[in-house]
């Protein structure tokens, strides 16, 4: 009896609080500009937890490549005038991410529709997040995991090979062009 009231009292102190980010990467690289952008995917990877205000501004940098909301509030407009978080989400901004909120936005983005029982029940957190495991869009994990800042990237790079193909897969005819000319050997020497 003792074993089980201290067993109780050692999960309410805190053992099952949700994380929390002290600052959300966005908040020092949220601008719009390529720079600001490229800090901001490598910062989040770096990040032991994902939070919802930096998941979401991936999201729209992902989709949209741009994120002109101002703030966390119009990031969370934006995404649920889109269909694209639940009505009732509303989570803190520095609160860490669920994979469950991540699944129904990818299930909303990529058209899947999921087996009988998201026909059923609608996008739940545990069935969208079911279907993009078995499509190898998430690792297996619950709905209420988080993620880190590495496997967030992961997910949303998933995500794009998913829309838009694996580049690696594509034949060399169809590679996408260099930004640049190549330098030749001429071009060289004339400098």
């Amino acid at each position: 009896m003792a074993a089980a009231a201290l067993a109780a009292a050692l999960m309410t102190a805190g053992g099952c609080a949700t994380a929390r980010v002290e600052r959300p990467v966005v908040a020092d690289y949220g601008a719009d500009d390529t720079d600001a952008q490229l800090d901001f995917w490598h910062t989040l990877a770096v990040k032991s937890v994902t939070c919802n205000d930096d998941a979401f501004h991936a999201i729209l940098l992902d989709l949209d490549g741009t994120d002109p909301s101002a703030d966390y509030a119009a990031r969370v407009a934006s995404l649920k005038a889109r269909g694209l978080l639940q009505p009732s989400f509303n989570s803190p901004a520095n609160e860490a991410v669920r994979r469950g909120v991540v699944a129904i936005a990818f299930c909303k983005i990529t058209g899947i529709k999921g087996g009988v029982m998201m026909h059923l029940v609608g996008p739940t957190e545990r069935y969208c997040l079911r279907e993009l495991q078995y499509d190898n869009l998430m690792p297996p994990s619950s709905p209420n995991q988080t993620f880190s800042g590495v496997e967030m990237v992961g997910v949303i790079g998933k995500l794009e090979d998913y829309l838009h193909g694996n580049p690696a897969n594509y034949p060399a005819a169809v590679m996408p062009p260099l930004p640049n000319p190549p330098v030749s050997s001429k071009s060289i020497k004339a400098q």
